[in-house]
């Protein structure tokens, strides 16, 4: 019976080529669609979930002009905090981020070119990444410390401790 099915869909497909083709491509195209929008929506819904208290958490955006475009960063400058934590009273912590382009990180012989992102002192009390070492409260504090990934401390000192008197050259 399941045999004789599928002659006569085939016998189908074959004689009508044209609106087969359409009816596959279409229902293909349909499918994808389907389901590049659950992975956007999925996507939006879990965006910063990880956080603890993701429900207070919110990201400051700025528009500027470019020739008459408006455009968006997601980076702001480094003032913007405190004028937040001052007007505002609800705000706790206010950490500004911005990448300001690549830092060769020199220790000993070692260089190690990095990404660089600079943040605002609050940044670890908000995103709340677990440390190896150190104190999260006081990891920011002064402007040319560094928060370092376990991998890239792990390339720049070995299992030595990363704790120094002087500090590295940051270029």
């Amino acid at each position: 019976m399941l045999k004789m099915y599928i002659k006569t869909a085939w016998r189908s497909l074959v004689s009508n080529r044209v609106f087969s083709a359409l009816n596959v491509l279409g229902l293909a195209a349909g499918m994808a669609v389907a389901l590049i929008i659950g992975l956007w929506i999925n996507d939006q819904r879990s965006y910063d979930r990880w956080l603890p208290g993701y429900e207070q958490a919110y990201q400051v955006k700025f528009n500027y002009s470019d020739n008459g475009t408006t455009r968006t960063r997601p980076d702001v400058c480094m003032p913007i905090a405190a004028a937040l934590k001052n007007e505002i009273p609800g705000i706790a912590w206010a950490a500004p981020c911005f990448e300001s382009g690549n830092a060769v990180l020199t220790v000993g012989e070692k260089n190690l070119r990095l990404r660089d992102l600079s943040a605002g002192s609050d940044f670890l009390n908000i995103f709340r990444l677990p440390l190896v070492a150190g104190n999260a409260g006081q990891a920011l504090q002064d402007p040319r410390s560094v928060v370092l990934t376990q991998s890239t401390a792990r390339a720049l000192f070995g299992n030595t401790d990363p704790h120094w008197k002087n500090g590295p050259h940051l270029e």
